[in-house]
């Protein structure tokens, strides 16, 4: 996913895979900066149950 799609997922709560698991939707996403000046995009992932969160490089994140 890049960042725009990214974005419209969680905002229309869509089931999204990482690492060949489904998560029901990614809650958040981070930005953090890097040492080199740049920012890492990462999505905070909901699994099904929602009793805990998996943080994922947005790259690394597909709609379900």
């Amino acid at each position: 996913m890049n960042n725009a799609e990214a974005r419209d997922a969680m905002l229309g709560k869509s089931p999204v895979v990482h690492n060949g698991l489904k998560y029901s939707c990614i809650s958040a996403i981070i930005y953090r900066p890097t040492e080199d000046g740049g920012i890492r995009v990462t999505a905070e992932l909901t699994d099904k149950c929602g009793h805990s969160v998996t943080i994922a490089s947005v790259k690394d994140v597909n709609p379900a």
